[in-house]
């Protein structure tokens, strides 16, 4: 198989500002693409758009505005490879990274690894994966893949040898989506939807459907966003309204606990795999989305230990057969580790060093985990974080998002960040943190950082109450128990 390359996207802006006089500002307002084919023509001027000083202007124009005071360097599509955008305004420089590639047709190949059975038996208590065959068999029996899908509740899996999946494709272990979709007659979210809008009749909210211009910000394929998790999709003619249940995923999910023995997974990607997302609305848009990470969903009493990772390229890019190209996905839910946890139990994540690589996504995205919903209490212990992690929503170096039950505990005991956290969001508390964005729903004692340590860089904190920059600062967490933890990179607050 003929090696081939892929985008992955980071997004880092580094403002550095001197003086005491009224400062600039430089701000990304439409991004760049981020997977471009050799020599493609793309024109960088009118493509992108970006805020100076809190005004918006196409590259081009901008340009032309501020003359020598602007520069921009880096853009090459003659060959391939590795890229940097750099724009810079005076004292101000913004980041995008970029790849070129030339074949987008010699994707690696689902079955390069045969998946192996000979390890499984439903009646045992312990088993132990020796080759990468048996790694995707495991995922083979998770998934539904071999027979009816079995999630290892109350069983354990051992990991016994480093596994490289250096240009394979994987699919996540619990392959699926966060939420489930289903249809809603007018009358059953009617009193929702007058609050959003304002409209109290069905009739009211079609004639304003059948008269809306579209909002590239929130609507997406034909779908109308239509307020915290529900939007409206036009269906031969006519008006059909969904809601998007959090509490029940579309896909399968592991339940029991894995030890990686201290071993390595190397290469971990979704390059190359398509995905199973589904379109449904979050708290601000409709987006079509799915989760990854070695382990896509989990639920129940879940534990992950003793795992090393390399050279993670978690992009939110694949190629889509159908239409002959790549497709950029959003991801919601993506971490090394684990891409989503939800339901009752506790969650333990133990010894998991994530030491090299890039996560991209577009909400809930994090190191080793994306996001946790689960219901009982949560341990994030002894992990590290060299991973640079870009979110257009929560973004964290451990966890991106976590929402706690009332008396419920979660913990980051002796973590590391090492890499670049970005969110790219302006929207509410959606942020960045070196161990998480945010702790929804916690009461301050129930919250423990102890012995965290940040070196990275963490761009798009909402406030300046968490000094340590360990979570995003939004509303009360300025009170969480934080003791002997220290920061050691640069902070910067949205919009500085």
């Amino acid at each position: 198989m003929k090696k081939f390359l892929l985008v992955f996207v980071v997004l880092f802006a580094l403002l550095v500002f001197a003086g005491c006089e009224k400062l600039d500002s430089l701000e990304w307002e439409v991004l760049p693409k981020s997977v471009f084919k050799l020599n493609e023509d793309y024109n960088l001027d009118s493509n992108v758009q970006i805020k100076i000083n809190g005004n918006s202007y196409t590259l081009g124009k901008a340009k032309e505005v501020f003359e020598d005071e602007l520069t921009i360097t880096g853009f090459d599509l003659s060959q391939k490879g590795l890229g940097t955008l750099i724009i810079k305004y005076k004292t101000l420089s913004l980041y995008w990274a970029y790849q070129v590639i030339e074949e987008t047709t010699d994707l690696p190949e689902e079955d390069e690894y045969e998946p192996s059975y000979g390890w499984f038996d439903p009646n045992k208590e312990e088993y132990v994966l020796e080759t990468p065959g048996d790694l995707y068999g495991f995922a083979n029996i998770v998934n539904g893949r071999y027979g009816e899908a079995y999630d290892f509740a109350e069983k354990t899996v051992k990991l016994d040898a480093d596994i490289d999946l250096t240009g394979k494709v994987w699919v996540p272990i619990g392959e699926g989506v966060r939420k489930r979709v289903e249809e809603v007659e007018f009358e059953n979210f009617k009193n929702e939807i007058t609050r959003f809008s304002g409209v109290t009749d069905e009739d009211g909210l079609k004639a304003r459907l059948n008269s809306h211009e579209p909002d590239k910000n929130k609507d997406f394929d034909g779908c109308v966003y239509l307020g915290e998790y529900y939007f409206a999709q036009e269906v031969n003619g006519d008006w059909k309204f969904f809601y998007s249940d959090n509490k029940v995923v579309t896909g399968n999910f592991f339940a029991g606990t894995f030890d990686g023995q201290g071993h390595k997974i190397i290469g971990l990607s979704d390059i190359g795999y398509t995905p199973n997302s589904i379109i449904y609305a979050n708290s601000s848009r409709v987006i079509k989305a799915y989760t990854f990470g070695l382990f896509g969903i989990v639920s129940g009493d879940v534990t992950v230990k003793n795992l090393n990772f390399e050279n993670i390229q978690i992009v939110g890019a694949y190629y889509d057969a159908d239409e002959k190209d790549f497709v950029l996905a959003e991801i919601d839910s993506a971490g090394a580790a684990i891409g989503y946890a939800f339901g009752e139990g506790d969650v333990v994540v133990e010894n998991v060093k994530v030491l090299s690589g890039f996560i991209t996504g577009e909400d809930g995205v994090g190191g080793v985990v994306g996001r946790v919903y689960s219901e009982g209490n949560m341990m994030f212990k002894n992990l590290q974080n060299q991973a640079n992690v870009t979110s257009n929503g929560h973004a964290g170096g451990i966890v991106g998002y976590v929402t706690l039950k009332a008396d419920r505990d979660v913990k980051f005991l002796d973590d590391y960040n090492y890499g670049n956290i970005i969110s790219t969001s302006k929207e509410g508390g959606k942020a960045a943190g070196a161990m998480i964005n945010r702790v929804n729903g916690a009461n301050k004692d129930h919250v423990e950082m102890k012995g965290c340590y940040n070196f990275g860089n963490i761009f798009g904190m909402h406030s300046g109450n968490s000094t340590l920059g360990l979570y995003s600062g939004y509303g009360a967490q300025s009170n969480y128990n934080i003791t002997d933890c220290y920061n050691y990179g640069v902070l910067k607050l949205r919009g500085e």
